[in-house]
């Protein structure tokens, strides 16, 4: 059995390759432990992991969104350049988001939400179409 192979990608940092890319922005602590764990459990397949903090790069942020697969935004966390774009970004396919502020708002944007990253991390791993809510 070989090992899974997990590619992070940061800003300004672009990659390249034929794996299957996942974008998670702004996870708490928590939500990273909760990725790193479910990951170490479930990863079946080598992933390319594009990781947004709050670095000041929209590019970036577009190109992260454009070669992603499957997205993860926690709403609650965001800053001020994914605060404006947060439209933008919840309106793209396969956007997820977590909130417990003004998901009722979020909620005419997009019907993705999430209750928690793992919901998200199960529909991608196990070949759900849709996160439970």
């Amino acid at each position: 059995m070989t090992q899974s192979k997990i590619t992070l990608i940061t800003p300004p940092d672009i990659f390249q390759n034929n794996n299957e890319s996942i974008l998670f922005m702004h996870l708490t602590d928590e939500e990273q432990d909760a990725v790193t764990e479910y990951l170490g459990d479930h990863l079946d397949r080598d992933v390319n992991i594009y990781l947004y903090s709050g670095e000041e790069n929209i590019d970036w942020i577009f190109y992260a969104l454009s070669c992603s697969e499957h997205k993860y935004i926690n709403i609650d966390c965001v800053n001020h350049i994914t605060q404006a774009l947060s439209g933008y970004i919840l309106s793209k396919n396969n956007v997820y988001y977590k909130t417990s502020n003004l998901a009722e708002v979020y909620s005419h944007i997009s019907t993705k939400r999430v209750d928690d990253i793992k919901h998200f991390l199960e529909s991608i791993f196990s070949g759900q179409t849709t996160p439970n809510n």
